[in-house]
């Protein structure tokens, strides 16, 4: 479990003018909640969130205004649809000896038989629910899909990860192994079948007449 520092200031709850001045800024508004206690306006520079890049889903020592750090992690972030860029962010504070629920990525180990044989991998999941204490948090999932063979798939039902309870459907497909599509042979030209303008076809010529047609007598 990995434990990342981060930095933020609390702020008066604004409105939409003040919110686009702080995104104007390189500052991103948010929010910071604590079982069910009133929710405290924060925001975070952009470059301090940016540095955690990576370990989104990270046990955070959050520090605000400068005090003493609380066990926070991010529930949230929203990026902007077009530029891509954050715009606002979720903080929710724990505590260490009580279990909380948590979305994780998964993260697909090793090269498969059947990928080896020519079989395509495909990954339906890429994250999963989990409930768990704080200190047996991952920052990710690990599944192994080295002998996976052509046809063979792996459930959610089929992995567990010790001290961490799974609340997605046990039935769901997590990555699977399937066959690769063949292409289709294009047909053949039937023996016998002329195609227009092949060789042995008769050319047209135009403006030659037609055997036996007579000529129009001149004026």
């Amino acid at each position: 479990m990995a434990e990342i520092s981060l930095k933020v200031q609390t702020r008066e709850l604004s409105n939409k003018g003040s919110v686009r001045r702080l995104r104007a800024d390189k500052k991103i508004p948010g929010v910071y909640y604590f079982h069910g206690k009133g929710n405290i306006p924060i925001y975070v520079e952009r470059t301090d969130l940016q540095a955690i890049w990576g370990h989104e889903s990270a046990l955070l020592d959050v520090s605000f205004d400068g005090k003493k750090p609380k066990k926070c992690i991010i529930r949230d972030i929203q990026y902007d649809p077009i530029k891509g860029t954050p715009i606002h962010l979720d903080l929710m504070g724990i505590k260490m000896g009580e279990k909380f629920t948590v979305t994780v990525p998964l993260h697909l180990e090793g090269t498969s038989i059947g990928v080896k044989n020519g079989g395509i991998m495909q990954q339906m999941m890429r994250e999963l629910q989990i409930e768990c204490l704080p200190s047996d948090m991952p920052e990710f999932l690990e599944v192994d899909v080295t002998e996976l063979e052509i046809g063979d798939s792996i459930s959610i039902s089929d992995v567990n990860w010790e001290n961490i309870e799974l609340l997605d459907d046990p039935a769901t497909t997590i990555v699977s192994i399937t066959v690769p599509r063949m292409e289709e042979e294009p047909e053949e030209e039937e023996e016998g079948e002329e195609l227009e303008g092949e060789e042995g076809a008769e050319p047209e010529v135009i403006g030659q007449k037609a055997e036996g047609e007579e000529e129009e007598p001149e004026e």
